[in-house]
């Protein structure tokens, strides 16, 4: 594995795993590029793994959102239900 691609694949899977903030990631591989240590390409590509991260965290983020409303829906009917 070159470097280049170890660099570009560490900074996607520490994102990915919660290990740096994507605003760490994305100021790391702008950094990388200034040193050529990666290509616009390979910061392109961090950046769009970053924007599928985010929408993957958003819609988790909104599911777990909804899960707990229903959940406070049903604990505040159920003694309701229970009596009828």
């Amino acid at each position: 594995m070159k470097l280049d691609e170890f660099l570009t694949e560490g900074l996607i899977s520490s994102v990915n795993n919660g290990l740096i903030q994507p605003e760490l990631a994305t100021v790391y591989a702008g950094n990388y590029l200034v040193k050529s240590l990666i290509a616009q390409a390979q910061v392109t590509q961090v950046s769009d793994a970053i924007t599928a991260y985010k929408v993957a965290q958003a819609s988790a983020d909104k599911t777990a959102a909804d899960q707990a409303q229903r959940q406070e829906v049903n604990r505040t009917s159920a003694p309701e239900d229970t009596l009828k």
